[in-house]
């Protein structure tokens, strides 16, 4: 049983604990059958040409590991026929591997080559059952994927999935690329073939969330991590008591089948729940009620951990997968501020990260991401089950995942450390089946991709349940902290409460200094580097769109005058819109440009709104009547009398005379003095 899961994992720099492939010269034709394709860092053979297994699990970059490639098992019996088509399957994986240039690292990963194994076989397996057909015969892949007509019939008789035939067709434009030299045979015409894909889009974006089912899933998020929270001072010991074998099972399989004697019988489960004050935690979407379904409640729990880490970090879905134990940290952003005789004025900003390690392209060491609260208290329910399972695993905590698999429960023998393979049925219920698709959610998805017609999609039907995926929170967080185009940010900083104002916060500040928080120390460069496809860029260049978004939505959309320096400049836009002079496009274009180069702002005041670039000393003292006379102010008439009746009732309460009175006083003659001026003025008029 292997301890050091991470050092497995990203050692080496071709692939995970791996060596490079041996060196072949192409103009060798079919390798021999010596020939070894892959090994892991210790230089053991792990895929031999000539052997009917191949593993490539030390090449992978993804935390979970890859199924074997088992050519013995695609075809069943014996014969020379059997023998030619494994034989060509496993040349085109050859060349596949060889020849074909593609990925993050310049090759076809391994999780890619099963797909296209899959593939392979279906076609495989179609070629050999021509046996019974007297005018065809067992075909070679030769003839499947170079003559049209029988290319169409295993398509049409076959009835593959639309993603599995996309994986066919991708693999015949791999083949194309080998070239005909390499492969022995030409790929052509088979391109005109119906491939049944007619009105699918490919490269379809992950939907972006509809505001709604967004909501519901946080709220579902939150109270299910709450649940699991309440029991998690008990949650480490109670996993770590099924090291017993015997732990938790029935009186009878205890007796009759272990040969307990009634002196040592354990707990049954419901009483170890029960001593371990649990009841409360395995309900609901997580009842368990015997120890063989122990192993899926907590798949479930790490489900939910895994889901709100995606919801408020964006983070990818190995990335999630690759979180080792030790993965929250504090960072400071803004150092201790002292005086001129070093007394300490304002502590020292920290905010909680989550981090993962990376060592394959386009990563060079440490990325980390803000972690909320909600994602804090999901990783430190995660811990206390990794704890508890390394402690049957008999291994070290720290050097293990955070989602480390729970199957060792329920299974006999070592087990491989490893990463949890969330199934279908490792979903909850809750997240599973009950939001249910609406009209109005449709609605928002078409204004998410104009040109994409869910109505037609089977998938986001009314009524059907909502297949939720990691990326969509990835895409929607991204769309949402932005600017949705369709729904003002405001109103989405109301509904998401904390979750958007902290990502708005860090996101909008400088972003230099985001880069010791989500990137990673160059040590040639001697500086803090962002990773180029990090989502922090898609924030950053969202964020000025928001911003004009605010101004466009929240100032031109009302129809009432406006006053103050920049009041008067939106008023004549409003004007040149309504003559026809300036197009609603232009304005926006206008704005936007102004945003993008720093000189406009927007954020609301007390009296209206700010374009001002900068700090505001008046602003943050509360001295909000120097918005009268500011150039970068709007102010509203609406607001402005608020504000009027507010310094009022202060007057009533203060004793007049006094310092309160007074000042409030102040403030209450200049907003009163700027209305007869200017806005009784225009009303008049």
């Amino acid at each position: 049983m292997s301890s050091t899961f991470f050092s497995d994992l990203f050692s080496g720099v071709a692939g995970v604990g791996s060596v490079p492939p041996d060196p072949y010269d192409e103009e060798d034709g079919v390798p021999p059958d010596s020939f070894v394709m892959c090994r892991d860092r210790d230089g053991n053979a792990t895929a031999v040409y000539g052997d009917d297994v191949w593993d490539f699990n030390p090449y992978r970059l993804s935390a979970n590991r890859v199924n074997l490639f088992r050519f013995d098992g695609m075809l069943d019996g014996e014969g020379v026929e059997r023998r030619r088509l494994i034989n060509e399957v496993k040349y085109i994986f050859f060349c596949l591997i060889f020849y074909v240039s593609a990925g993050h690292i310049g090759r076809l990963s391994p999780s890619s080559l099963l797909q296209y194994y899959t593939v392979l076989r279906s076609a495989v397996r179609y070629c050999y059952a021509q046996r019974d057909r007297e005018m065809v015969g067992v075909l070679s892949l030769q003839q499947l994927f170079t003559i049209p007509v029988y290319l169409a019939a295993f398509l049409r008789e076959c009835k593959m999935c639309q993603s599995k035939v996309k994986k066919l067709r991708a693999l015949l434009r791999h083949l194309v690329s080998v070239g005909e030299k390499r492969l022995g045979y030409r790929i052509q015409g088979v391109f005109d073939v119906d491939f049944g894909l007619e009105g699918y889009r490919e490269g379809l974006q992950h939907p972006v969330i509809p505001t709604r089912i967004y909501l519901e899933i946080i709220n579902i998020l939150g109270d299910r991590v709450d649940q699991i929270f309440s029991g998690i001072d008990s949650l480490e010991e109670f996993i770590a008591s099924f090291e017993d074998r015997v732990y938790g099972t029935s009186i009878n399989f205890q007796r009759c089948t272990m040969k307990v004697s009634k002196r040592d019988v354990r707990p049954i489960f419901e009483e170890a729940i029960a001593q371990h004050q649990l009841n409360s935690v395995f309900a609901g979407d997580f009842i368990c009620k015997e120890r063989m379904g122990l192993s899926l409640a907590l798949a479930k729990v790490q489900y939910i951990i895994k889901t709100i880490i995606h919801t408020y970090t964006g983070m990818r879905d190995q990335e999630v997968a690759r979180l080792p134990y030790n993965c929250l940290s504090q960072s400071v952003v803004v150092p201790d501020t002292t005086d001129s005789r070093g007394v300490v004025r304002d502590r020292a900003r920290m905010v909680d990260l989550i981090s993962t390690t990376t060592k394959f392209e386009g990563y060079r060491q440490v990325e980390a991401w803000l972690a909320t609260e909600d994602v804090i208290k999901a990783v430190k329910v995660g811990q206390a089950i990794c704890r508890g399972l390394s402690k049957i695993y008999k291994t070290d905590v720290n050097d293990m995942p955070l989602f480390l698999n729970p199957s060792i429960i329920v299974r006999k023998g070592d087990i491989e450390v490893g990463v949890t393979i969330w199934r279908v049925e490792a979903k909850p219920e809750s997240l599973a089946t009950s939001i249910l698709i609406e009209q109005s959610d449709l609605a928002e998805l078409a204004a998410t991709d104009p040109g994409r017609d869910f109505s037609a999609e089977n998938s986001f039907a009314v009524g059907m349940p909502w297949n939720l995926t990691s990326h969509q929170f990835r895409r929607s967080l991204a769309f949402y902290g932005s600017s949705s185009g369709f729904i003002s940010l405001p109103s989405l900083k109301k509904q998401y409460k904390h979750m958007t104002l902290q990502m708005a916060r860090y996101y909008a500040n400088n972003f230099e200094n985001l880069k010791t928080i989500f990137g990673y120390y160059d040590s040639e460069k001697k500086e803090f580097v962002l990773p180029q496809n990090h989502m922090a860029y898609e924030f950053q260049m969202g964020m000025p769109m928001s911003v004009a978004y605010d101004i466009l939505t929240e100032v031109l959309g009302e129809n009432i005058p406006l006053f103050g320096g920049v009041g008067s400049y939106i008023n004549k836009q409003r004007q040149r819109l309504e003559s026809g002079e300036a197009q609603i496009a232009d304005v926006r274009a206008e704005t936007m440009k102004r945003v993008a180069n720093g000189h406009l702002r927007y954020r609301p005041t007390l009296l209206g709104g700010c374009t001002k670039v900068g700090e505001c000393d008046s602003y943050l003292l509360g001295d909000f009547t120097t918005c009268l006379s500011c150039e970068g102010s709007i102010i509203k008439p609406q607001k402005l009398d608020e504000a009027i009746k507010d310094a009022e009732r202060e007057l009533a309460v203060y004793e007049e005379g006094s310092g309160e009175y007074q000042i409030t006083k102040g403030d209450w003659d200049r907003l009163v003095r700027y209305r007869h001026r200017l806005i009784n003025v225009m009303e008049v008029e």
